[in-house]
């Protein structure tokens, strides 16, 4: 009865009078998304932060620079330690045991450890044997070496410990299972090799490819070039000859020197090493020239400081008929060196004839020793490629009775370790038995450990710190892959100076190299990142700064730190806040600590409604290395929680100020639990997370237990706009409340004004069905599908709201404006309001572009383009754009024809001004590891790190659990009141995609609007959705008097606009047109602007109390 009497209400609203024009404005919708940020509690808390009072103090960056280079250095003495006892362990040891370890390459009883991120035991080390190294007389380790590595293991920041013998054993500790057994010969790798020289190396490997090394003579010949090159650090350069009658090499720059040794150089040796094929004959002598001449292509100054090698390798078969004579060669090229090259000769099946050349070869018998002493090299013969290693021989080239017992470790680059997917350096001692060299033994070193004050500085918002070597090589830099990142490659164009691109900063650098100390104010260029780097880009900031270096010292150590600090930077620290009391800190592990009832299922995840949950960072911790990969356990959360409620007084580690944040953040949770559960429903998450490390969520779930706010992109877009409501592209939720958008809004301290830092930021998550039906019922023309189309962009160009996300029931990710719309994008290019950003991505060698979009000029209120038929208005105080778009046949128009789910990086930049997110290749001389050009490019970001999180399975425990939210969906009648509730979903298509007539249900039974199983029908209501006798009498006396009041309105509506129009009002007035009737196509211009103070909004979408507003700045308003 209820329904028919509103119905002949809305009939007789309908029919008496045309609806009004719709207000098209941006502040509309602004003043919802504020109603939104105060229902999660923006406004409340930050009151509370308002109420604060600070004490500012200036950091001693020069104090700060010699403390944190001690602390590193500090980890590095402790690593040499390590390494020394392991060392004194097995020269002591001798390695006379008999009895067989674990062998690597079989599975062993294991266990799942925390810190190595494996299975592994930490009771024994394993072994691995090369398949051409026999079995015979081979000795082992005993438990005096053993008891070394467990010892070793209170340095917390090692990882695995091992022993290479320069036999080809290999000793790895914890054991584990490994890979490539047959193959891994710790002889080849750089860690080994580095150890066994003092210098670096220039290495010319020479190739013969007649057609007399066919078959797997050159098959094996390419295999331990290849292992050469592999054996190089990043201080070697390699170079590679290739011959028959003629000599070639790969051309272009590496025609004429010696290369370094990179990813992309070891590409392109390896590609063209792939592509020789044997035939023709066998010119020596050509060979011969080439490869000196590679050789004298770096400076002779150069030269004298680097060991010069020539492998040749062959099978023999010399024509003398079409070259000279190979010693001749040798003798007048070498000459020109001052007799520095030393020459490995490595013959394979050849006679005694053969055998004498290659060998006079080797020892460079015509060579005048008047040029300088003659440094003889090896020969070595391989009879039969079956029963010897080409491999082998040529991996070793080196000599072991010339190998230097340094007392200090080597380090190599950072690389990825295969276990933990972080970066690692690992540093290395050799060791001789008996007298000789024997081997070396090494260690791992986790680089967010070994940093870990750098990862974590917290001394104002444009503070960083970099770490750099002797020869220019950045360890450590904000625009250098963040160490803890799982997915980053490797990164071996990692010069200073393609990351402090200052006019001045040389000078630091020069000191830096030097090992000396100082400080320096410079104008620099600060980069933040404003979300994801391929996708938001980065803002620049050009500040006045101060660099204070200082040498990390300890046992070979050659590096450097440098911290940047804003001239005259203040740091704030809160004061006199109460100590938090019990209750305030419940732990988000609930298999270390009790939750509190009554829990529930929410969606996917086991949650308690009575609490918000906490979970805290590094940056929480005064340690923050102690933090970093570590098993949580019972007793180290009942210690923070025994201190934060004041059961004991002993600190657990903890900052004073991440105390005060779980002090100030749970005044949230009173609020969550009432207010906005009671009047936002529809809210899926509630958190609020802090710069000093404190997550706070409701409901209270378990997080990850690395994840780490400040590492993802939600949280830097929110800073990078810390002045207004960011609102996310919508996403797929992990935790299973389906297609979700996200708002978010930085708490600043003490107060809202621009130069306010950062304290925190709040934020929410809602469906994206229950934001397309707000948009639709403030801006009704937004429902008019067939004739408007009304998208929401953000300020890089995004989709955040637009029919697609709502007609598509596949997973959506973040969409570019120029993937669906093409007319709309070329125009807003066109008039300067959607333009290209542009940076330097190093590591790849591209130039990629984001856009941005920003209204400013002559169009600082949004523009009418009537030509195009849209129009686009500002989202005052956020991050969005409003366009309302005509819609016309054929409407199908895209600039970028790839597809959105391709990632940027991917895509090749067109020829058009209107393009996908994309690349463009950098002039880069691979040759030298450098740019041709680096004037006029700003680096991009690094990609924000993926940390190796593992999540914990909850299925056991929410199977029987009721959900968080109400169930009562089946008593939801319409579209809109099923969507504000956070767990129900609008049912419209079955499990086959076919339409049904639209239904509640729960999100999990029809998430994206789409039934998952067969019986896909409206649930019978129960009688808990029937409203009382006497509220019938109460919804029939509502309805009458509500339809006399419209229709009183509507006499005085029509006595009003006659009056008007008998005093000459233009009947053709835009603003009194109806809504079915409105074409933008009718304006006047193809743009226009206007301004206006918009009509009060008596229509609230939202009833959150309290809601604070500005109403009085101007507004803008289109019709």
């Amino acid at each position: 009865m209820k329904v028919r009497y509103l119905l002949a209400c809305l009939f007789v609203v309908k029919h008496v009078i045309p609806q009004n024009a719709q207000e098209i404005n941006g502040d509309i919708l602004a003043k919802e998304l504020n109603k939104v940020a105060d229902s999660v509690g923006w406004s409340f808390l930050q009151n509370e932060y308002n109420k604060l009072r600070y004490l500012e103090t200036r950091p001693d960056g020069e104090k700060l620079v010699k403390e944190i280079a001690t602390k590193i250095g500090g980890r590095m003495k402790e690593v040499d330690i390590a390494l020394k006892r392991l060392k004194e362990a097995v020269v002591e040891d001798q390695l006379s045991f008999a009895n067989v370890p674990q062998d690597c390459c079989v599975d062993g009883e294991y266990q799942e450890n925390v810190r190595f991120r494996t299975h592994v035991s930490e009771e024994t080390f394993c072994y691995i044997r090369p398949s051409y190294l026999s079995a015979d007389d081979i000795k082992f380790p005993t438990t005096k070496v053993m008891d070394a590595m467990k010892a070793n293991l209170n340095v917390k920041h090692i990882q695995f410990q091992y022993i290479g013998l320069k036999t080809g054993l290999f000793i790895n500790y914890p054991s584990t299972r490994l890979r490539d057994c047959d193959s891994y010969d710790p002889r080849f790798r750089p860690y080994f090799v580095s150890s066994t020289a003092t210098i670096p190396r220039d290495v010319v490997v020479v190739l013969e490819t007649s057609a007399s090394m066919r078959g797997d003579k050159l098959f094996e010949a390419k295999h331990a070039a290849l292992t050469v090159m592999e054996t190089l650090s990043v201080k070697d350069r390699f170079g590679l000859v290739v011959f028959n009658d003629e000599a070639s090499t790969l051309g272009g720059c590496y025609d004429n020197q010696v290369v370094p040794v990179t990813s992309t150089t070891k590409k392109s040796f390896r590609d063209f090493l792939n592509s020789q094929q044997a035939q023709e004959g066998a010119d020596y002598d050509v060979a011969l020239r080439k490869a000196f001449a590679l050789l004298k292509g770096s400076s002779s100054v150069e030269a004298r400081d680097r060991d010069q090698i020539i492998l040749f390798v062959s099978d023999g078969t010399y024509n003398d008929d079409i070259g000279g004579n190979p010693l001749e060669v040798i003798r007048d090229e070498n000459e020109a060196l001052q007799n520095n090259v030393v020459i490995n000769t490595y013959g394979i099946g050849i006679n005694s004839i053969e055998k004498q050349l290659l060998r006079n070869m080797a020892y460079q018998t015509l060579n005048n020793i008047s040029y300088g002493h003659v440094k003889r090299g090896q020969y070595e013969f391989i009879t039969d490629l079956k029963t010897s290693s080409l491999r082998k021989v040529m991996g070793t080239y080196y000599k072991y009775d010339s190998v230097p017992i340094s007392p200090s470790p080597t380090y190599t680059q950072p690389y990825k370790d295969f276990f933990t997917n972080e970066s690692v350096i690992t540093g290395c001692l050799p060791f001789a038995l008996n007298g000789a060299f024997s081997g070396v033994v090494c260690a791992d070193i986790l680089i967010s450990k070994l940093v870990a004050e750098i990862l974590y500085l917290n001394h104002g918002e444009f503070t960083y710190a970099f770490i750099i070597d002797g020869e220019e090589r950045t360890l450590v830099h904000p625009l250098l892959p963040d160490p803890r990142d799982v997915i980053a490659q490797e990164q071996d164009i990692n010069n200073i100076y393609n990351f402090e691109t200052s006019g001045d900063v040389s000078e630091v650098i020069d000191s830096m190299k030097k090992g000396s100390n100082g400080q320096k104010p410079l104008d620099t260029v600060v980069l933040e990142t404003r979300g994801q780097k391929y996708i938001d880009g980065d803002s620049e900031r050009t500040m006045r700064a101060v660099f204070y270096w200082a040498p990390i010292v300890a046992p070979g150590s050659n590096f450097s730190l440098c911290i940047v600090m804003e001239k005259d930077n203040t740091v704030s620290d809160i004061e006199n806040l109460n100590h938090p009391i019990s209750g305030d800190f419940v732990y988000h592990r609930w298999d270390l600590n009790r939750w509190p009832a009554p829990f529930c299922r929410h969606f996917s995840r086991y949650a308690t409604q009575a609490k918000t949950t906490v979970k805290l960072t590094p940056d929480a911790f005064k340690e923050a290395s102690i933090y970093i990969g570590v098993n949580e356990t019972e007793v180290r959360v009942k210690l923070f929680k025994d201190f934060i409620s004041g059961n004991i007084t002993d600190n657990p580690g903890l900052k004073t100020s991440a105390i005060k944040s779980i002090r100030l953040t749970h005044l949230m949770e009173t609020f969550w639990t009432t207010t906005s559960k009671k009047e936002a429903p529809y809210l899926v998450w509630r958190y609020v997370m802090t710069e000093d490390g404190v997550q706070r969520i409701y409901p209270g779930v378990r997080l990850t237990d690395d994840y780490d706010h400040k590492l993802t992109p939600w949280y830097h877009r929110t800073i990078a706009h810390k002045t207004i409501n960011v609102v996310s592209a919508p996403y797929e939720d992990t935790w299973g409340s389906g297609k979700i958008i996200s708002l978010t809004r930085s708490i600043l301290k003490g107060g809202t004004n621009n130069i306010g830092k950062v304290e925190a930021v709040i934020g929410t998550d809602f469906s994206v069905f229950y934001f397309n039906q707000m948009l639709e019922d403030i801006y009704p023309i937004c429902a008019n599908r067939s004739r408007h189309t009304c998208i929401l962009i953000d300020n890089s160009g995004f989709l955040v709201m637009h029919p697609y996300f709502i007609e598509t029931t596949s997973p959506i990710g973040q969409i570019h404006i120029t993937y669906m719309e093409g007319r709309i994008s070329r125009s807003l290019i066109n008039k300067g309001i959607m333009y290209r950003q542009r940076c330097r991505d190093t590591g790849n060698k591209k130039e990629h572009f984001t856009y941005r979009v920003k209204l400013e000029g002559s169009h600082p209120c949004g523009v009418v383009d009537s030509e195009e038929g849209y129009q686009l208005l500002p989202v005052s105080g956020s991050n969005l754009f409003f366009i309302l778009k005509q819609r016309r046949l054929n409407d199908e128009d895209k600039c970028c024809t790839s597809k959105y789910y391709n990632p940027p990086s991917s895509i090749q930049c067109g020829t058009g001004s209107c393009t996908c997110l994309c690349y463009q290749d950098l002039s880069f001389n691979e040759c030298r590891n450098e740019y041709k050009n680096m004037d006029g490019f700003v680096p991009c970001s690094p990609q924000l790190p993926t940390l190796r999180s593992v999540s914990t399975p909850e299925e056991n425990k929410t199977g029987n659990l009721p959900t968080c939210f109400p169930t009562d969906c089946a008593c939801r009648k319409t579209e809109k009141e099923c969507f504000r509730e956070s767990g129900c979903s609008w049912c419209k298509r079955d499990i086959n995609g076919k339409l049904v007539n639209g239904f509640c249900d729960l999100k999990e039974i029809c998430p994206s609007q789409q039934c998952l199983k067969q019986d896909c029908r409206q649930k019978l209501s129960g009688p808990e959705c029937k409203p009382s006798i006497g509220n019938i009498a109460l919804y029939i006396g509502v309805a009458v008097g509500v339809c006399l009041l419209i229709i009183l309105l509507i006499i005085v509506a029509v006595f009003v606009v006659r009056k008007q129009n008998g005093t000459g009002i233009d009947q053709h007035n835009n603003y009194i047109q109806p809504i079915s009737e409105f074409d933008i196509t009718n304006l006047s211009t193809v743009e226009n602007d206007y301004c206006h103070t918009p009509q009060t909004e008596e229509h609230s979408y939202h009833s959150i109390p309290n809601s604070h507003f500005d109403n009085t700045q101007e507004k803008c308003l289109y019709f």
